[in-house]
């Protein structure tokens, strides 16, 4: 039987074209067989569902894996077997919009998720439902994978990459202040003496003209430090080099695994496969999307009464570029405030400093690419990253 690879993975199912044509005719009790026959061949688990989230096929590799045997799982809902109590009305809300709509939130697209053993033991699930029109009704077909050792060996990574993260930028913070509030410290300095020499009862012009050039040389001191923190996020031509886009933001991803799922958000990505490789510094096109991300995670933090969904998709236009689009659910941004988000020392984070998407601009500004944001609908903020193709002449 041939086989395909899920986009973005080295993963091996069941051509999802053999499965819709033998869905398609499920009811036949011959092409019934034949669907048992490629459910057994795959790698993963597979399970077959209806509509109503009952159960119509599993295979042996499902009873391996969550411990329900084909007898027991067929004839049940799905949810009430494999998944936690608490997303289960997700789950059942999800299947509703989509026979209502033609639309999920999950399907088609690979995710994460919660799964639940027969001896209730919770554990991480990598999972990818696909709708199949049968005679008759709607089947999905889910293909799930037990990741237990790749998320332990996640989680690991990512706790280490986050203290690293920090550690860099409370060096950097601490860095650019000590930078700046040298001059800063001059500048007051100065001002005060030039003002104590104006307002005496004998004003000294001269050494009050002496001190204020001191000061408008601090000044353009301070104006150096910043264009030299600038400057640290600009690439030159030796450190771009041709990147798979779509690596580095499975990077990002894993590098903030543990905030994500801290904060019970549900990653959907949409990576193109026909993506070409573009010239970039892969490290500063990593901190990129992990600040979009982290961003997209705070701004639904607060959200409770619908699902915490980011949504990373990547899209080649052949001609000339490559745009990264990182959608959130959260609760979006004042309208009046869109045309000064990426300004810096703007936030409107009451623990935030301002500079994160002034810097990512930088950077992505830096590479002769555009970052910009706009309203999604009906919630949330859309970012997206446009970055060219070929690298800049001259």
């Amino acid at each position: 039987m041939s086989t395909i690879v899920n986009a973005g993975t080295d993963r091996l199912y069941p051509r999802q074209d053999e499965l819709r044509a033998i869905l398609e005719t499920a009811l036949d009790v011959a092409r019934r067989d034949e669907l048992r026959a490629i459910l057994e061949t795959a790698l993963d688990a597979a399970v077959v569902m209806k509509s109503d989230g009952v159960v119509a096929d599993w295979n042996d590799r499902a009873v391996g894996v969550f411990g329900w045997s084909r007898d027991e799982a067929v004839g049940r809902v799905m949810a009430d077997l494999i998944i936690p109590e608490r997303y289960r009305e997700a789950h059942r809300n999800g299947l509703r919009r989509y026979l209502e709509s033609g639309k999920g939130e999950i399907l088609g697209r690979r995710i994460e998720v919660s799964g639940l053993r027969k001896n209730g033991e919770e554990f991480p699930v990598e999972l990818s439902i696909s709708p199949i029109q049968d005679r008759e009704s709607i089947l999905f077909i889910g293909f799930l994978r037990d990741v237990t050792e790749l998320h332990a060996l996640r989680l690991a990574r990512a706790e280490l990459a986050g203290v690293t993260r920090r550690m860099t930028m409370s060096e950097m913070a601490a860095s650019i202040a000590h930078e700046i509030k040298q001059p800063l410290t001059g500048i007051v300095a100065n001002g005060n003496a030039a003002l104590s020499w104006l307002t005496s009862a004998t004003p000294d012009i001269e050494r009050a003209r002496a001190v204020l050039k001191r000061i408008v040389n601090s000044a353009l001191r301070a104006s150096e430090v910043i264009d030299s923190i600038r400057s640290m996020f600009k690439s030159d031509g030796q450190a771009k080099t041709l990147q798979d886009v779509n690596e580095l933001i499975r990077e990002a991803v894993m590098l903030v695994r543990v905030e994500v799922e801290n904060q019970q958000v549900l990653i959907c990505t949409e990576l193109s496969a026909e993506l070409p490789q573009v010239p970039v510094n892969q490290v500063q096109l990593r901190q990129v999307m992990v600040n979009l991300i982290m961003n997209a995670v705070d701004a639904m933090s607060t959200v409770q009464n619908r699902a915490r969904v980011l949504r990373i998709k990547t899209e080649g236009n052949k001609l000339d570029s490559v745009l990264i689009t990182v959608e959130d659910s959260g609760i979006g941004i004042d309208p009046q405030n869109l045309d000064r988000i990426f300004d810096a020392f703007f936030t409107t984070k009451s623990q935030g400093i301002g500079m994160g998407l002034s810097i990512c601009r930088s950077i992505v500004e830096s590479h002769d690419g555009r970052l910009s944001v706009a309203a999604a609908q009906p919630h949330g903020s859309i970012f997206h990253v446009s970055l060219p193709i070929l690298a800049p002449k001259g």
